[in-house]
């Protein structure tokens, strides 16, 4: 995957997991959740999601194994991964509590806006 098309997708991958951010605020606000079909609804967007991750995290890791940025590890790549998962999920269920979905969150897109700096300085 080339740098334009990694940039691409780590800008939407980022705006996914807002989303799903909004959703599970959203979600937490209604006094009566909505209710979602597991199969349906919610494993198709996580089967989706672990789809694009799958792509984004080799496309990533291999940039990050060239580029070797300075504070960027094969490390935080997964654990976006793992915890934009969570979020996706959260944003179904609600059930976690807010300040830690939150921290989720802002860990993702933090992570995700270095990497995009990162591919912008070698573009």
């Amino acid at each position: 995957m080339d740098n334009q098309t990694l940039l691409e997708h780590t800008q939407n991958l980022r705006i996914w997991i807002e989303e799903a951010y909004k959703q599970y605020q959203k979600r937490k606000a209604e006094e009566e959740y909505p209710s979602y079909d597991f199969y349906t609804d919610i494993q198709p967007a996580v089967v989706t999601f672990d789809q694009k991750m799958e792509e984004w995290l080799t496309a990533a890791i291999s940039f990050i194994e060239q580029a070797k940025p300075r504070y960027l590890h094969q490390e935080q790549l997964e654990a976006v991964k793992e915890n934009g998962k969570e979020v996706v999920l959260q944003s179904y269920f609600g059930k976690q509590h807010a300040p830690r979905v939150k921290n989720l969150v802002e860990s993702v897109v933090y992570t995700l806006n270095l990497l995009i700096e990162e591919i912008k300085k070698r573009s």
